[in-house]
């Protein structure tokens, strides 16, 4: 056996044993040093325990929600103090600053909300941090919380069993809510005990100095723990058993509230662009403000002092003294930046925009992964998305019957339009369909299945599976269409009369199909639906040239061929196909979509 053999098959050996051997190792360490160190081991378990808690908090709610936020924000998204205060409240019930920001991205990315009303969810978002730290200060160390996680765990466990959806949410809310106080409990016992063994506070710093270095690690054990709330959470218990300066858990906080911008920005990385403004502001806004704390430090810290006098906190009571900094450091940002939210508007329009493609191919606008977090969002985007299928279906159509795509919106009469396209479009099918259609329609399946997978209910996965039919009638009635383009290129602007009478008539129905078709989006009742339907109907008769006498009359008089009459009749065969396709469209993404109708 070769050498090169040898290492190839040591590599392929490595892989296949290596890598799980050595991370075997690395797990039997990290034991053997946890059980050894029972307040290490105490800390860790606390703060895993609030991670996973955050995680059930998060589920909890979309249980919670699911059918009910779109109806919601109807009424709260359409001012922005209103915006203000619904993500003020969403993060505070939810504590968790991450899932509220997606939530803004989701509905914004699906158009449920205005970029404004976005940014404006997005400030009572960070507003809503300080309402953690006041509730772990005030109420999560200066009591025995574990007292209170036990019975939200019994109650919650109890009403997590139950069948009925709603009430297993509210279950998960209850155990989710035990378990998070359990962890912070967890949380201030370790630090009590770590202090008997390793002194932390002997790495206090003072000055600009210590707190740069401080707000650095904040950063840090933020972007590792992928929660603001729990980084928040360990500085507050380890500044109440005294392991860490009052100035330096300042910092922590500071270093907490920019380390969740880095959770945005990668969660923001398959977002459109319009979840990429909403990141932006989530950034600048903690970033202006942890900047406006950092350089006007000394007046903060004498701002705190004087809040904290006038509500009657003490002097020397540092975990509230820090809960007030939080609030103060929010507020400030709040108060500077929220009269500026059109400027803020304007400026994200102006330069996020999305990326140039190297291709002309569509793209989806609003499908992504945030708004799959909820069945509301999912639907809005993915019937918006239908509906932008169904303008290139209907321009395609456009464009292989000889007429062009702005034909369809015109209201023009068709006569006269038939009369101006009077030459065959020069235009690639196939190239065509790859960029206007293809593309386009493989992502809206795929998010299709996806949405059903997530689902909150059956009927709402139904309307998902209704969706990813009509786009497969898109499909067929793109396909019926194709194969219309040879013949009406070759018969449609012939020189015999009678051939091109007949082609005129066929292109003129399916014009006339296709206004109708494209009416649709804006019918707002299904009344309006019916009589448009109706239309369609109508109008598919008069592809029936088989049952008309004039088609007879034309072979019997040698004005046209056997060959030719046989190509009008299949041509028109297949534009009543066509037509039976976009009926069942209109069908499937209207009649039975609530989104659709602006319901």
């Amino acid at each position: 056996m070769s050498l090169a053999s040898l290492h190839k098959q040591f590599n392929k050996t490595f892989l296949a044993y290596g890598k799980p051997l050595f991370g075997f190792f690395v797990c039997v360490g990290l034991l053997i040093v946890l059980i050894q160190n029972v307040s290490l081991l105490t800390l860790c378990a606390g703060v895993c325990l609030f991670l996973f808690a955050m995680m059930l908090l998060q589920e909890s709610f979309k249980i919670l929600s699911g059918g009910v936020l779109d109806v919601f924000l109807d009424k709260v998204a359409n001012t922005n103090y209103k915006s203000f205060l619904f993500g003020f409240t969403v993060s505070s019930l939810v504590q968790s600053s991450g899932l509220a920001t997606v939530i803004a991205i989701s509905f914004l990315s699906a158009g449920l909300m205005a970029l404004q009303s976005g940014i404006a969810m997005v400030y009572g978002i960070n507003l809503s941090t300080a309402g953690s730290a006041w509730l772990v200060g005030y109420f999560g160390l200066k009591t025995k919380i574990s007292l209170y996680a036990m019975p939200l765990i019994i109650f919650g466990l109890g009403f997590f069993i139950s069948k009925n959806k709603k009430i297993k949410g509210f279950g998960l809310f209850l155990l989710s809510l035990g378990l998070l106080f359990l962890g912070i409990s967890y949380m201030k016992e370790g630090f009590e005990n770590f202090k008997d063994t390793f002194d932390i506070s002997q790495f206090q710093m003072e000055g600009l100095a210590g707190l740069l270095l401080y707000t650095l690690i904040g950063f840090g054990v933020t972007v590792i723990t992928q929660s603001s709330h729990a980084t928040l959470t360990l500085a507050l218990a380890a500044l109440a058993v005294g392991q860490v300066s009052y100035e330096n858990a300042i910092g922590v906080a500071i270093g907490a509230n920019v380390g969740s911008t880095i959770m945005a920005v990668i969660g923001s990385i398959n977002s459109n662009i319009e979840g990429k403004k909403i990141t932006v502001t989530h950034v600048f806004f903690n970033c202006f403000a942890a900047l406006m704390a950092i350089v006007f430090f000394k007046l903060y810290l004498i701002a705190v002092d004087y809040l904290c006098a006038w509500v009657g906190i003490a002097e020397n009571d540092y975990v509230l003294k820090l809960a007030m900094f939080t609030t103060l450091f929010n507020v400030i940002g709040v108060i500077v930046l929220y009269p500026f939210i059109s400027q803020m508007e304007n400026f994200l329009n102006k330069y996020v925009k999305p990326s140039e493609s190297k291709d002309d191919e569509v793209k989806p606008m609003f499908l992504s992964d945030e708004v799959l977090q909820f069945s509301d969002s999912a639907l809005q985007s993915l019937t918006l998305e239908s509906i932008r299928l169904l303008e290139s279906t209907l321009g395609l159509i456009a464009k292989v019957i000889s007429f062009q795509p702005e034909d369809v919106q015109s209201q023009e009469e068709i006569p006269t339009v038939l009369s101006q396209r009077n030459q065959p479009n020069d235009f690639e099918f196939d190239t065509a369909y790859h960029k206007e259609f293809k593309g386009l329609y493989s992502s809206i399946i795929e998010f299709a299945v996806r949405a059903g997978y997530e689902a909150s209910t059956p009927e709402r996965n139904t309307i998902f599976m209704d969706i990813r039919r009509a786009n497969l009638y898109m499909a067929s009635a793109v396909k019926e269409a194709s194969q219309l383009q040879t013949n009406i290129n070759k018969f449609g602007f012939s020189n015999n009369g009678y051939i091109r009478a007949e082609y005129a008539a066929m292109r003129r129905n399916l014009l006339r199909l296709l206004r109708n078709v494209h009416s649709i989006t804006q019918a707002t009742t299904i009344e309006e639906i019916d009589q448009i339907q109706r239309e369609i109907l109508d109008n598919s008769e008069k592809f029936d040239v088989v049952s008309s006498s004039s088609l007879d009359t034309l072979i019997r008089n040698h004005c046209i061929s056997d060959s030719v009459a046989t190509s009008i009749m299949n041509d028109n065969a297949i534009s009543r196909n066509l037509a039976k396709n976009l009926y069942d469209v209109i069908e499937l993404l209207f009649k039975t979509n609530p989104v659709a109708l602006g319901e």
